[in-house]
């Protein structure tokens, strides 16, 4: 049976400057124009930040007589080269250039702020040490004060003329219901007026039960509290549409199937009002309902992940890059490592394996041979001895390991070949572990969906414990990586990843 659908929520009602109030196929929204207009008065602003570093540090070197001089107009220009496209990237990753449809507060601002510029020093440093490029690093330091305290003063005051106009009703979005008072209508009303910019709910108007005059039953009756005003019935929309400035009408059951609605969506049309319509659906605890044109066909689309687009296309277009970093940096380790396996076990040096990746996708990953000969042939010997619960194979101490084997595999070094994998596109740097096909197809219900995002070189499992976490455990590790991914909880997982391997924890 069809329910209310999830909670009511039909989504974020954008202000009427991101509207374009047109009915059918979704159109793109103007607030991706305004985030554009955020992004390059980002750039202004850190461009700003720079010329202000180089007119402070002359002067900051007059107190401090130990800081180095600027040489030359070169390191300026340096600076301006490698953070503007490095600051516009963390602005997007960490969600900073919505202000003008979520302005911040001074506390949230801050701390996202702070990650941005910790970013930012952690980006240059590696610029720097890749490079060899010379910067001056008194110059860097006033930058990033400069630039953290000009971006505060500027979201600040963004968001202080927002909510100004909100209060002024300028940017209001001004919405009129249209159907039957019930507890969906009355949960979005909740949501909506919960909202940090909430709309105008100027009332209702009444649709009879499925058009055959009938009153509403008792069950979808919402308290008499939470009703908003009634303007009158359905057929005095277009009346109301030319007397009242509405930016949206919602329309609820029993006036939410649009192909019995055509007057009441010629008369949005014909003024430019947009108009949305609640979908009865059954109650799924996390997707999220979306309206899709897939060629030109609308469709309603569930997506258990609410992770942005933008951030997404950031993640997986670095993810090749530093993949290809890292293996020019690593090379002379994993020749050396390639050496000790010949010598000490001889030949083949990498083990390809089939493993499930994004959605199942089966692909060959790489890893340095940490075995003897025909490993694979003696696991079932084993199967007694396994000491991880689930349908995975996990052993301490696997006798099949060599001396050298079980070295690499303590630090992790026997991974580093998955580096070829990421810059193949199969991998990501930070995501779920794969598994093998055969113990991947045995891994049933809410545990499959660790595959929906594609599988990482480490992630949450690896700096968590490893070996000492049972099977649950690491299912639940990876969903939490899915359900709370960010740009920034990679860097912090990759930060982690370090000590880890270092130290070999969890091995």
């Amino acid at each position: 049976m069809a329910s209310d659908g999830p909670s009511g929520k039909l989504g974020v009602i954008s202000p009427p400057w991101s509207q374009r109030g047109s009915i059918g196929a979704v159109a793109p929204s103007d607030a991706t124009v305004l985030r554009k207009l955020h992004l390059a008065l980002d750039a202004a602003v850190v461009l700003c930040a720079m010329w202000a570093a180089a007119a402070v540090q002359p002067q900051a070197r007059a107190l401090i007589p130990d800081m180095q001089a600027l040489v030359s107009f070169h390191e300026y220009a340096l600076l301006s080269y490698l953070a503007l496209p490095l600051w516009l990237l963390l602005v997007v990753g960490l969600g900073l250039h919505h202000s003008f449809e979520e302005p911040l507060g001074p506390a949230e601002l801050f701390v996202r702020l702070l990650k941005l510029h910790l970013g930012g020093l952690l980006g240059l440093a590696l610029i720097h040490l890749l490079t060899r490029s010379v910067v001056n690093r008194s110059l860097i330091a006033i930058f990033l004060c400069c630039a953290f305290c000009l971006m505060y003063a500027e979201r600040l005051l963004l968001g202080f003329w927002v909510r100004l106009q909100h209060a002024r009703g300028q940017t209001r979005t001004r919405i009129l219901l249209v159907g039957q008072p019930s507890k969906r209508m009355a949960d979005f009303l909740d949501d909506a007026r919960a909202q940090a910019l909430p709309p105008t709910i100027l009332g209702y108007l009444e649709a009879p039960e499925d058009g055959a005059g009938k009153p509403a039953s008792p069950s979808r009756q919402a308290p008499a509290t939470e009703q908003p005003p009634r303007l009158g019935s359905l057929g005095q929309l277009g009346e109301l549409l030319q007397r009242e400035a509405v930016d949206h009408v919602m329309f609820f059951p029993p006036a939410h199937r649009p192909q019995e609605l055509s007057e009441a969506l010629q008369s949005c049309e014909e003024l430019g009002v947009a108009a949305s319509f609640a979908v009865e659906i059954r109650q799924i605890a996390r997707a999220t309902p979306r309206i899709v044109s897939i060629y030109d066909h609308p469709f309603v689309s569930f997506e258990r992940s609410a992770h942005g687009p933008q951030a997404l296309a950031l993640k997986h277009g670095l993810d090749p890059l530093l993949a290809a970093v890292l293996l020019l940096l690593l090379s002379p380790l994993m020749l050396v490592i390639a050496l000790a396996i010949v010598v000490t076990m001889g030949r083949p040096v990498l083990y390809a394996q089939q493993r499930a990746g994004l959605y199942g996708r089966p692909f060959r990953m790489f890893k340095f041979r940490s075995m003897v000969r025909g490993a694979e042939g003696q696991r079932d010997e084993l199967l007694d001895d396994n000491e991880m619960d689930g349908p995975v194979f996990k052993m301490r101490s696997d006798p099949r390991v060599t001396p050298l084997g079980r070295q690499l595999r303590r630090h992790s070094l026997d991974e580093l070949p998955q580096l070829f994998n990421v810059l193949l596109g199969s991998m990501s740097l930070v995501g779920p572990r794969p598994l093998p096909l055969t113990e991947q197809n045995r891994i049933r219900g809410w545990q499959r969906r660790r595959l929906s995002m594609k599988p990482g070189v480490t992630g949450l499992w690896q700096v968590s414990g490893r070996h000492d976490l049972d099977f649950e455990e690491w299912m639940l590790l990876d969903l939490k990586y899915i359900d709370d991914w960010s740009p920034w909880l990679d860097l912090t997982i990759l930060l982690r990843t370090l000590p880890t391997v270092v130290l070999g924890r969890g091995a």
